[in-house]
């Protein structure tokens, strides 16, 4: 027994010992795999540095600089995998501001602002008082037009490096569209100085792109054309600089345009960068026909690239051509993106008037966004949705929210932008579902005690409990219009008109007034035999947008005036 038992210690030593020299083997391997990936990148030599963090990750799928390697390189490429993979950087290292700065910015190269918002709603707020912070936020915050917000940002940035070029010409930009008089004014007269006297050629060419941004939105032509020239002259320029000189020259009518786009093109050649920004510009300048045609002239090895396949999809579905879009990616694989093209496939097949077939195709797009990490889902998902709402696809927009409702239970946007699509459907019985459930996740929530005490009385679902629910928000909060709206109603189905009357008229004229408020003043009204004055809240409600229950209710009280 004693021979047995060292026999089996010895045994389990070997085995430890063993896994312990395989574990320090391969923290070595993934060591030197990642400073050979350094080495290359510092040579731009992109694939091999690529070859050496995938091999990385297929010892340790976890690794946070394999990770970012491939993050970095995807955006290089302006691939929209570079989204999933700086999602999946935060996700394992979510307390990093760069990381999360990094993910940010590359949201906004591919104009995902919701992601870029996102990004930055989860730096730490020890984090959140650096320079680096507040000029990201306020790109942001300018890109999805809270000019007010950005400026603050920026002016915050200043305050903790006041001597920043940089940060006075953002602050110039969003001052452009100060509605103080002057504001405009001097901010030209700054931007002006930066293009001609900064030594930083990177804010000099910065200043003249929003100098020429600013001559197009103002229709001055010449302006426009001078910057623009005085752009393309200057040596530090980049390509998107010419793009936007042929953005004047088109707004412009100018007949060097078609001259200026063939050389733009021979330049662009098979640069990935390049031609995915050309073809982008032609999309958004309503020119998707001439895009495609120039794409079909590259070489093979061109046009299979990632990128450059979503925006073959994207010219496909402006042109409205489906057969086209299908016959283009129905073979393709798009890798962890191939939920977008089954979406695209589902968009190419309903426009063919195949129901079922596209159908089943949206279900392995939800079903492929779906099955992803954590935080690369949530873009995935949020992505799909853009796509169902730019395609006014209202069931599928819903059908993803109800999927990040359940699935993030904390994502109180996602809870309001179901709750704005329901209501503007007119689904009165999905909104209480809904309220109901997140009723059960935050039972102290006031905002969802109203709304669902207003659903359920609307609906009679007294099994709820709205007459209960309606007082303990207005309880809670008794100066909210809303609150007060929705237990007065309450008190009036339960025959307390006066009561019901008290509370309404304590509220501000501005808010009975509202829309959403008026009806249930009218009703009151009229129980209350002020029939006059309820004819003119009830057709003032009538006016706005209602639930099919509400209109109902209140197109029946008029006709009994």
């Amino acid at each position: 027994m004693r021979k047995t038992f060292i026999i089996i210690l010895i045994g389990i030593a070997v085995l430890l010992a063993g896994y312990v020299g395989y574990r320090s083997y391969n923290v070595w391997r993934c060591n030197h795999l990642m400073n050979l990936a350094h080495q290359f990148l510092a040579k731009e030599d992109g694939r091999n540095a690529m070859l050496c963090a995938q091999r990385v990750l297929r010892i340790d799928p976890q690794n946070v600089a394999a990770t970012r390697v491939m993050a970095q390189l995807a955006s290089l490429a302006n691939s929209p995998i570079a989204l999933m993979y700086w999602s999946r950087v935060v996700e394992l290292n979510p307390h990093s501001l760069d990381d999360r700065l990094g993910l940010a910015d590359t949201a906004m190269k591919l104009r995902d602002y919701a992601a870029a918002t996102n990004a930055l709603g989860g730096v730490d707020p020890a984090s959140r008082n650096t320079v680096a912070y507040h000029r990201a936020a306020g790109v942001v915050t300018y890109a999805i037009g809270d000019v007010a917000k950005s400026q603050a940002e920026f002016l915050e940035a200043t305050k903790l490096d006041p001597q920043n070029l940089s940060l006075q010409l953002y602050l110039a930009m969003v001052r452009l569209h100060d509605t103080n008089q002057s504001g405009p004014s001097l901010a030209r007269d700054t931007l002006r100085q930066l293009s001609v006297s900064a030594t930083n050629p990177a804010i000099r060419c910065q200043a003249l792109r929003v100098l020429v941004d600013d001559a197009l939105r103002r229709r001055r032509s010449d302006e426009a054309l001078s910057y623009s020239k005085q752009l393309s002259a200057d040596t530090n320029n980049i390509f998107r600089d010419r793009l936007l000189r042929l953005e004047v020259l088109k707004k412009t009518a100018s007949a060097d345009l078609q001259p200026e786009l063939a050389s733009f093109q021979r330049e662009a050649g098979t640069n990935l960068v390049k031609v995915f920004d050309l073809v982008q510009w032609q999309l958004d300048e309503g020119s998707p026909q001439e895009g495609l045609a120039w794409v079909r002239t590259l070489p093979p090895a061109t046009q299979t690239n990632l990128a450059l396949e979503y925006q073959v999809a994207e010219c496909y579905d402006k042109l409205r051509d489906w057969r086209g879009l299908q016959s283009a990616i129905a073979p393709q694989n798009w890798g962890e993106y191939d939920f977008a093209r089954h979406a695209y496939l589902s968009r190419a097949l309903r426009g063919q008037g195949l129901g079922d077939s596209a159908k089943a195709e949206w279900e392995l797009a939800l079903k492929g966004a779906n099955a992803q990490y954590e935080n690369t889902t949530k873009i995935n998902l949020s992505k799909l949705l853009y796509l169902a709402g730019q395609w006014n696809w209202q069931s599928e927009g819903e059908e993803i929210l109800w999927v990040i409702v359940n699935r993030y239970p904390g994502d109180r946007q996602a809870v309001r932008q179901l709750t704005q699509a329901l209501f503007v459907s007119g689904r009165t019985r999905s909104l209480m579902q809904l309220f109901s459930q997140e009723s059960k996740r935050a039972p102290s929530d006031a905002e969802i005690k109203n709304n669902l005490a207003m659903t359920a009385l609307l609906l009679d679902a007294q099994e709820l409990k709205p007459y209960d629910l309606a007082h303990q928000a207005y309880q809670q909060y008794p100066t909210n219009a809303t609150y007060a709206s929705t237990y007065a109603f309450s008190l009036y189905l339960q025959g307390k008109n006066a009561d019901a009357l008290k509370i309404m008229t304590s509220l501000k004229t501005q808010d009975l007034q509202s829309t959403a408020i008026a009806g249930y003043y009218g009703l009151i009204l009229k129980a209350t035999g002020d029939r006059e004055k309820a004819r003119i809240y009830l057709d003032w409600a009538c006016k706005g947008r209602l639930l099919p229950e509400e209109r109902k209710l209140f197109d029946r009280a008029r006709a009994g005036l």
